[in-house]
Protein backbone atom coordinates (compact mmCIF):
# COMPACT_ATOMS: atom_id res chain seq x y z
CA UNK A 1 0.00 0.00 0.00
CA UNK A 2 1.81 3.38 -0.93
CA UNK A 3 1.81 6.13 1.63
CA UNK A 4 -0.60 8.51 1.78
CA UNK A 5 0.95 12.31 1.29
CA UNK A 6 0.43 15.16 2.51
CA UNK A 7 -1.57 16.22 -0.64
CA UNK A 8 -3.92 13.01 -0.54
CA UNK A 9 -4.58 14.47 2.99
CA UNK A 10 -5.38 18.19 1.90
CA UNK A 11 -7.73 17.06 -0.71
CA UNK A 12 -9.52 14.95 1.55
CA UNK A 13 -9.67 17.67 3.89
CA UNK A 14 -11.20 20.21 1.11
CA UNK A 15 -13.49 17.95 -0.12
CA UNK A 16 -15.03 17.18 3.27
CA UNK A 17 -15.05 20.23 4.38
CA UNK A 18 -16.43 21.72 1.17
CA UNK A 19 -19.16 18.83 1.34
CA UNK A 20 -20.08 19.94 4.96
CA UNK A 21 -20.42 23.64 3.70
CA UNK A 22 -22.77 22.63 1.15
CA UNK A 23 -25.27 20.40 3.23
CA UNK A 24 -25.51 23.35 5.57
CA UNK A 25 -26.16 25.66 2.96
CA UNK A 26 -28.92 23.13 1.60
CA UNK A 27 -30.58 23.77 4.97
CA UNK A 28 -33.23 26.29 5.77
CA UNK A 29 -31.99 29.31 8.05
CA UNK A 30 -34.59 29.36 10.51
CA UNK A 31 -33.95 33.05 11.70
CA UNK A 32 -34.24 34.47 8.14
CA UNK A 33 -37.21 32.32 7.75
CA UNK A 34 -39.08 33.60 10.78
CA UNK A 35 -38.08 37.35 9.99
CA UNK A 36 -39.37 36.93 6.53
CA UNK A 37 -42.47 35.47 7.99
CA UNK A 38 -42.66 37.69 10.80
CA UNK A 39 -42.35 40.70 8.38
CA UNK A 40 -44.76 39.67 5.56
CA UNK A 41 -47.80 38.94 8.27
CA UNK A 42 -47.36 42.16 9.92
CA UNK A 43 -47.38 44.05 6.59
CA UNK A 44 -50.67 42.13 5.73
CA UNK A 45 -51.91 43.14 9.14
CA UNK A 46 -51.49 46.69 8.42
CA UNK A 47 -52.96 46.28 4.85
CA UNK A 48 -55.82 44.63 6.15
CA UNK A 49 -56.76 47.15 9.10
CA UNK A 50 -55.82 50.10 6.89
CA UNK A 51 -58.70 48.33 4.77
CA UNK A 52 -61.49 47.97 7.60
CA UNK A 53 -60.01 51.45 8.97
CA UNK A 54 -60.78 53.19 5.92
CA UNK A 55 -64.42 51.30 4.82
CA UNK A 56 -65.90 52.00 8.93
CA UNK A 57 -64.68 55.60 9.84
CA UNK A 58 -68.54 55.97 11.01
CA UNK A 59 -68.18 56.39 15.15
CA UNK A 60 -71.42 54.30 15.24
CA UNK A 61 -70.39 51.12 13.64
CA UNK A 62 -68.25 48.50 15.86
CA UNK A 63 -65.91 45.76 15.62
CA UNK A 64 -67.57 43.30 17.54
CA UNK A 65 -68.34 45.46 21.33
CA UNK A 66 -65.39 47.84 19.85
CA UNK A 67 -65.27 50.76 18.73
CA UNK A 68 -62.14 52.63 17.26
CA UNK A 69 -61.43 56.46 16.18
CA UNK A 70 -58.26 58.74 15.16
CA UNK A 71 -57.51 61.58 18.22
CA UNK A 72 -57.13 64.80 15.28
CA UNK A 73 -57.33 67.38 17.72
CA UNK A 74 -54.60 68.04 20.87
CA UNK A 75 -57.16 68.61 23.06
CA UNK A 76 -56.51 65.64 24.88
CA UNK A 77 -52.64 65.19 24.28
CA UNK A 78 -51.03 65.04 27.14
CA UNK A 79 -53.05 61.21 27.13
CA UNK A 80 -53.52 60.70 24.03
CA UNK A 81 -51.55 62.25 21.16
CA UNK A 82 -52.89 63.39 18.12
CA UNK A 83 -53.21 60.86 15.38
CA UNK A 84 -53.18 58.38 18.18
CA UNK A 85 -55.93 55.27 17.59
CA UNK A 86 -58.33 55.01 20.07
CA UNK A 87 -60.23 51.92 20.97
CA UNK A 88 -63.56 52.38 22.88
CA UNK A 89 -66.09 49.58 24.60
CA UNK A 90 -68.99 50.32 22.38
CA UNK A 91 -72.01 51.86 24.05
CA UNK A 92 -75.34 51.60 22.84
CA UNK A 93 -78.02 54.28 23.89
CA UNK A 94 -79.74 52.17 26.07
CA UNK A 95 -76.58 51.20 28.00
CA UNK A 96 -75.05 53.93 29.26
CA UNK A 97 -76.84 54.05 32.23
CA UNK A 98 -75.62 50.96 33.25
CA UNK A 99 -71.88 51.26 31.76
CA UNK A 100 -70.08 52.61 34.35
CA UNK A 101 -69.33 56.14 33.17
CA UNK A 102 -68.57 58.32 35.69
CA UNK A 103 -66.66 61.32 36.91
CA UNK A 104 -62.64 61.34 35.33
CA UNK A 105 -64.19 58.40 32.91
CA UNK A 106 -62.81 59.05 29.32
CA UNK A 107 -65.60 58.34 26.20
CA UNK A 108 -65.85 59.37 22.50
CA UNK A 109 -68.98 60.78 21.77
CA UNK A 110 -70.77 62.58 18.91
CA UNK A 111 -71.83 65.87 18.75
CA UNK A 112 -74.81 68.05 17.30
CA UNK A 113 -72.79 68.33 13.69
CA UNK A 114 -71.49 64.86 13.87
CA UNK A 115 -68.39 65.88 14.88
CA UNK A 116 -66.40 62.66 16.68
CA UNK A 117 -64.94 63.83 20.00
CA UNK A 118 -62.44 62.09 23.13
CA UNK A 119 -62.75 64.34 26.00
CA UNK A 120 -63.04 63.61 29.82
CA UNK A 121 -66.23 63.80 32.11
CA UNK A 122 -66.44 66.31 34.85
CA UNK A 123 -69.70 66.52 35.57
CA UNK A 124 -72.90 64.01 35.22
CA UNK A 125 -76.59 65.51 35.40
CA UNK A 126 -78.95 62.17 35.58
CA UNK A 127 -81.79 64.44 34.57
CA UNK A 128 -80.45 67.49 32.77
CA UNK A 129 -83.05 70.08 33.11
CA UNK A 130 -85.56 68.33 33.45
CA UNK A 131 -85.49 66.73 29.94
CA UNK A 132 -85.27 62.79 31.85
CA UNK A 133 -82.26 62.33 29.99
CA UNK A 134 -78.75 61.61 31.76
CA UNK A 135 -76.18 64.00 29.90
CA UNK A 136 -72.04 64.56 30.81
CA UNK A 137 -70.33 67.78 31.10
CA UNK A 138 -66.73 66.81 29.63
CA UNK A 139 -63.57 68.67 29.14
CA UNK A 140 -60.26 68.30 26.88
CA UNK A 141 -57.68 67.14 30.18
CA UNK A 142 -55.45 70.24 27.97
CA UNK A 143 -57.87 72.84 27.46
CA UNK A 144 -58.09 75.71 29.69
CA UNK A 145 -62.13 75.65 29.97
CA UNK A 146 -64.70 72.73 29.74
CA UNK A 147 -66.60 72.23 26.60
CA UNK A 148 -69.31 74.28 25.88
CA UNK A 149 -71.99 71.56 24.97
CA UNK A 150 -73.66 69.11 27.23
CA UNK A 151 -72.91 65.58 26.19
CA UNK A 152 -76.55 63.33 26.13
CA UNK A 153 -76.10 59.80 27.10
CA UNK A 154 -77.63 58.73 23.35
CA UNK A 155 -74.29 60.33 21.78
CA UNK A 156 -71.75 58.17 23.61
CA UNK A 157 -70.02 56.18 21.37
CA UNK A 158 -67.84 54.19 23.82
CA UNK A 159 -65.55 54.38 27.02
CA UNK A 160 -62.15 54.59 25.91
CA UNK A 161 -60.02 51.13 27.29
CA UNK A 162 -56.84 51.71 24.81
CA UNK A 163 -55.04 53.58 22.70
CA UNK A 164 -51.65 53.31 20.25
CA UNK A 165 -49.97 56.45 19.92
CA UNK A 166 -49.88 57.66 16.02
CA UNK A 167 -51.17 54.49 14.64
CA UNK A 168 -54.30 56.17 13.67
CA UNK A 169 -52.72 58.32 11.27
CA UNK A 170 -50.34 55.53 10.12
CA UNK A 171 -53.69 53.69 9.09
CA UNK A 172 -55.37 56.62 7.83
CA UNK A 173 -51.85 57.00 5.21
CA UNK A 174 -51.89 53.34 4.59
CA UNK A 175 -55.81 53.18 3.81
CA UNK A 176 -55.17 56.28 1.46
CA UNK A 177 -52.09 54.99 -0.66
CA UNK A 178 -52.76 51.38 -0.30
CA UNK A 179 -52.60 50.25 -4.12
CA UNK A 180 -49.32 52.18 -4.25
CA UNK A 181 -48.30 50.05 -0.91
CA UNK A 182 -49.08 46.30 -2.42
CA UNK A 183 -47.60 47.13 -5.58
CA UNK A 184 -44.38 48.26 -3.91
CA UNK A 185 -44.30 45.43 -1.71
CA UNK A 186 -45.04 43.21 -4.96
CA UNK A 187 -42.23 44.02 -6.77
CA UNK A 188 -39.78 44.38 -3.71
CA UNK A 189 -40.65 40.62 -3.48
CA UNK A 190 -40.40 39.75 -6.98
CA UNK A 191 -37.18 41.43 -6.90
CA UNK A 192 -35.88 39.57 -3.19
CA UNK A 193 -36.46 36.06 -5.26
CA UNK A 194 -35.20 36.59 -8.79
CA UNK A 195 -32.15 38.09 -6.62
CA UNK A 196 -32.19 34.38 -4.41
CA UNK A 197 -32.38 32.39 -8.01
CA UNK A 198 -29.80 34.48 -10.01
CA UNK A 199 -27.43 34.53 -7.13
CA UNK A 200 -27.56 30.99 -6.27
CA UNK A 201 -24.70 28.78 -4.87
CA UNK A 202 -24.19 26.29 -7.21
CA UNK A 203 -22.89 23.18 -6.52
CA UNK A 204 -19.21 22.41 -8.09
CA UNK A 205 -19.33 19.16 -10.60
CA UNK A 206 -16.59 17.40 -9.29
CA UNK A 207 -13.43 17.19 -6.73
CA UNK A 208 -10.39 15.41 -7.59
CA UNK A 209 -9.67 13.33 -4.66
Amino acid sequence: MNPRTINDFNREYIYKHWKQEIEESKKPKKGATVRSAVFYAALVVMVLLAFFYSGNRDPGKRFGPFAYNTVLTGSMQSVYPQGSLITSWAIAPDEALKSGLQNGTDIVFTKEDGTVVVHRIIEIFENYEDSGQRAFRTQGVDNPNPDTWITFEGNVVGRVIWHMPYLGSVLAMIAENVLWIILIVAVLAATITLWKIVFKKETPATIKR
